[in-house]
């Protein structure tokens, strides 16, 4: 099972092409338009749109392609933080996934980006009641800036999903702290002088083994968003 997380910086439907291209079962696409997930741009995916109707411009893009199933169950509700949302995904492995996009809140920079994740957490702990948890997205969030926030910090985040049994994909295979030494995925202002590791696939700690890790280069991407996407590739049994 192959998934990709990547903020795309709006106009997905031209860019689709290099996310697509390498065949990912999931893809969570940031500051995607609905448009872009109502006709995907290549075949063989369906895309599912979070976001406000009266901005369908930017949201959150989730797609899949032949052979997996997604859709929000009313049991899994969806949170007050409003760009961390659950979806069942059934096919030939079966999880819940937590598509996410912490964003600013106007006037809140407690309840902003890594704020939002911790709303959901304590909202909705019966997301983690039944079956394998995969949390991706773009976190806005690294543990270099606890400082700015003694509490509900990014490393009180990692402890919490850890508690949980979850794990950074990308870290757990590195063997590396968080914020330490990461490879980048976002380049503040496209410069590669402004690297920051911001993107992340967090998953169970039983699907490490066979587990591969891709980051895009700066060099590859930057011309395409301010963000690089993160690839995860599981060897995971089929479901019974």
């Amino acid at each position: 099972m192959k998934i990709v997380t990547w903020n795309c910086a709006r106009g997905f439907a031209k860019k689709a092409e290099h996310i697509f291209s390498g065949y990912p079962d999931i893809a969570v696409i940031q500051e995607c338009s609905k448009k872009s997930t109502e006709k995907p741009a290549i075949e063989g995916y369906v895309g599912h749109w979070v976001g406000d109707e009266g901005s369908p411009n930017i949201g959150m893009g989730v797609f899949h392609k032949a052979g997996w199933s997604i859709r929000q169950r009313a049991e899994l509700k969806k949170s007050d933080a409003k760009w961390v949302v659950p979806f069942e995904v059934t096919g030939p492995v079966n999880f819940t996934l937590i598509a996410v996009w912490a964003c600013a809140i106007k006037g809140s920079p407690r309840a902003s980006y890594v704020g939002q994740i911790h709303r959901a957490l304590e909202e909705r702990p019966e997301w983690f009641d039944k079956g394998p948890i995969v949390m991706a997205g773009d976190f806005n969030s690294n543990a270099i800036f606890d400082k700015n926030r003694r509490e509900g910090n990014h490393s009180c985040m990692v402890e919490k999903l850890k508690e949980r049994g979850m794990v950074s994909a990308y870290h757990a295979l590195s063997k590396k702290e968080h914020g330490v030494n990461e490879t980048p995925t976002f380049h503040m202002y496209r410069r590669a002088e402004r690297p920051f590791h911001l993107d992340y696939v967090f998953m169970p700690v039983e699907w490490q083994e066979g587990m591969e890790v891709e980051i895009g280069s700066h060099e590859g991407w930057a011309s395409k968003s301010d963000h690089c996407p993160v690839t995860v590739e599981l060897s995971l049994p089929a479901r019974r």
